[in-house]
């Protein structure tokens, strides 16, 4: 049997797995994978591919569940890697070179066996990339290329999708280098939606440094909004960024801008609006303040935590019933969830919990009412979009994106039609 290794020597892991996932799927391999370690302070967000079984590893595996349809099972040691190995061909992504000293040791213990090795490392030129075998040079592989929703699509059968329409803005909470290099997922799925209904999306990304009127005037021109509840560690840069994602959130709701808030940014939707309803003094950020005060979410340290995909049932008559059924199986990474008592508080001011645990006692999707999407999940549904198969709450977004920019074009013209002033004294100029 045969192990192909394919090593990309890149420290992002949005990289990781990438084209050894399209060469498996192009051989019908299985695709295993070894322990890999990432810059934690650069790419926070390195670790939060979550599988539908549970599974917690590199960003950049989400590829081989998009490419194959399954996702990547748990990190492998060397010694189920060689069990695996005996019995059939498999391929191994690396995230550095096959000549390493830290792979020595396995290459000597892989040939101890008698299982063969097949060394490809993956190349760039300019902004095509192939797999190229380390000894003799040869290509194996078409081009591939990464398109501008961070998807990777190949230089020879690429489609290029017929869009129609005005452009419309989506302001993305983060820095274009995290969805890009560190967790690819929410872009692409903004872009298996956008091909789906052949829109024109521009992204507009959100950086925590964007405050005051330097946010506001970014904000002014956009059509849509998501707050995807990405990790965020350490101190004030994790502060920094719960402010402007609260920020951002207050500005959808005064303004009516459709927003969609993802895992942590549903709650920050609900804090949101629990400050403008009760007060900012009443609903504690996050953190170990939160504890202190009367917070909007509770650590899950008292629950069992969801990782997965769960069933979730969806109230009748309700936007996400609408979107998704009756029911769904969504995809989680939770580690908090909504306080029912703030829930229960803010009913009044038309917030809905519209999606339910089995249990019924867990709020897992809510919107607010006479918003045009307002709307926040407890889950990652990005995990599940796929290029043939957007998903559907991400459809939602962006019809009714495009929906709100029509109806502000229409009143917007008929504004200047009714305040034209007529006088032939004002028509000068």
């Amino acid at each position: 049997m045969t192990i192909t290794f394919i090593a990309h020597t890149t420290p992002e892991p949005a990289f990781y797995g990438a084209l050894a996932a399209i060469f498996a799927e192009s051989r019908a391999l299985p695709l295993c994978h070894l322990p890999v370690s990432y810059d934690s302070k650069r790419f926070i967000n390195a670790r939060q591919y979550i599988s539908a079984e549970g599974e917690q590893v590199s960003s950049g595996l989400l590829w081989l569940e998009r490419i194959s349809g399954h996702g990547a099972a748990a990190e492998s040691d060397l010694q189920s890697l060689l069990n695996r190995a005996v019995k059939e061909d498999i391929v191994v992504p690396l995230s550095q070179s096959l000549t390493s000293p830290c792979y020595q040791d396995l290459i000597r213990t892989i040939a101890e066996k008698g299982i063969a090795i097949d060394s490809l490392k993956v190349v760039k030129s300019g902004d095509l990339y192939q797999l190229e075998e380390c000894e003799g040079g040869k290509i194996r592989s078409q081009s591939w290329a990464r398109d501008s929703f961070g998807r990777w699509v190949s230089r020879t059968m690429n489609q290029p999708v017929m869009r129609a329409g005005k452009h419309l803005r989506l302001a993305l909470l983060g820095e274009a280098s995290e969805h890009r290099d560190s967790y690819p997922a929410t872009l692409a799925a903004l872009g298996d939606a956008a091909d789906a209904l052949a829109m024109n999306i521009e992204v507009i990304y959100l950086s925590s440094s964007l405050v005051g009127s330097q946010l506001e005037s970014t904000l002014f021109d956009v059509d849509g909004i998501i707050l995807p509840g990405l990790v965020v560690q350490g101190g004030e840069n994790s502060q920094a960024s719960i402010a402007s994602q609260l920020t951002v959130a207050k500005w959808a709701l005064d303004n009516q801008t459709p927003i969609l808030g993802l895992n942590g940014g549903m709650h920050l939707l609900v804090a949101a609006l629990g400050q403008q309803i009760l007060g900012e003094e009443a609903i504690a950020m996050p953190g170990p303040s939160a504890l202190n005060a009367r917070p909007f979410s509770l650590p899950l340290e008292h629950e069992a935590t969801h990782q997965g995909n769960y069933r979730v049932i969806f109230q009748a008559g309700s936007r996400m019933a609408k979107m998704m059924g009756k029911e769904a199986k969504l995809r989680y990474n939770q580690r908090r969830r909504l306080n029912p008592q703030l829930l229960d508080e803010l009913a009044c001011a038309g917030l809905q919990v519209s999606g339910s645990d089995e249990t019924g006692l867990s709020a897992e999707s809510v919107e607010l009412e006479g918003h045009p999407f307002f709307v926040g999940v407890q889950a990652n549904p990005e995990l599940q979009s796929r290029r043939e198969r957007p998903h559907p709450l991400l459809m939602a977004l962006l019809q009714q994106m495009r929906q709100t920019n029509r109806e502000r074009d229409v009143s917007h013209d008929a504004f200047t039609k009714s305040v034209r002033l007529k006088h032939p004294h004002f028509l000068m100029g």
